[in-house]
């Protein structure tokens, strides 16, 4: 196997055929590649580790916060670079902010008002953590699915200066369907997308996975045709468009799919595994 500079990307030759030398991979967590228990299987740690073993960085790029999302780097042996918050951050290998597209403080009041008003629970993702104002069943939902918990702060509707990477609304999919129609309305310029059915992250327009991963790509030196991008959430959308080769979940929703360059197998069928197989192994 050899290399070959074409003048904007690097191929890798191997049994006479040319193919791309992937050097950052960027993965959704959820329904992706975690499975429907929220587990990692083996045959997706061992083709992340293969890959790795090539010089690919591993960034793992979720809606969480990174609380919720550090615990898996090290459960894969991963030390990398962390998209969090939907793309509103990216944490460096110590967890460190580096990177954030804050909501302005007046349109985060705003959207927490019209919350309150419409009886929404919400959640507000910032640096310390994520807070909520009374624990309820959905607050409890929350942390039991994703395995890290908020702060609860009946004061938070008084705090007049929060810097905020996203607020999350969580309820039915019929009852989040209404709340996006009038949210879009009111907010235009906002980005308003699932996550999951019951999970309605509204962030600023600049805070996207796709701009996130592209900062990071522009850091480690890394050209576009050389990332390849795994999701399957209306959040993950922008990645798949932005990376040279985007890859849609066969569980994915119609507008990943339509982003995307190829469909692997679903999240309970090791369809990370059968992605980096196919364009890295």
């Amino acid at each position: 196997m050899r290399l070959l500079y074409n003048g904007s990307v690097i191929l890798q030759k191997k049994e006479g055929r040319f193919f791309m030398a992937y050097k950052l991979i960027a993965l959704d967590l959820d329904d992706t590649l975690l499975d429907c228990e929220k587990h990692i299987s083996k045959r997706n740690r061992e083709a992340l580790a293969a890959a790795r073993a090539k010089g690919a960085h591993i960034v793992l790029a979720s809606g969480r916060a990174y609380a919720g999302v550090s615990g898996f780097n090290e459960a894969l042996g991963n030390r990398d670079y962390t998209i969090v918050c939907g793309g509103g951050q990216v944490a460096d290998p110590d967890g460190k902010v580096i990177y954030s597209a804050y909501l302005s403080p007046i349109t985060t009041k705003q959207v927490m008002r019209w919350a309150v008003t419409h009886g929404a629970y919400f959640q507000v993702y910032t640096d310390e953590g994520y807070f909520f104002l009374q624990r309820n069943d959905y607050s409890d939902y929350y942390e039991k699915l994703c395995g890290y918990s908020g702060i609860e702060d009946p004061d938070l509707m008084n705090k007049e200066m929060i810097l905020a990477a996203k607020i999350l609304l969580i309820d039915t999919e019929e009852k989040l369907e209404e709340y996006r129609s009038e949210l879009s309305a009111m907010f235009p310029e906002l980005v308003i997308k699932k996550s999951q059915s019951d999970f309605l992250e509204i962030m600023d327009p600049t805070a996207t996975k796709g701009n996130a991963l592209e900062y990071l790509a522009k850091k480690l030196g890394i050209e576009r045709q050389q990332v390849m991008a795994v999701g399957d959430s209306e959040i993950d959308e922008s990645m798949l468009e932005w990376a040279g080769l985007g890859i849609a979940m066969e569980n994915a929703c119609s507008a990943c799919k339509e982003a995307a360059n190829d469909v692997t197998a679903s999240c309970n069928e090791d369809g990370v595994a059968l992605a980096i197989e196919k364009y890295i192994i």
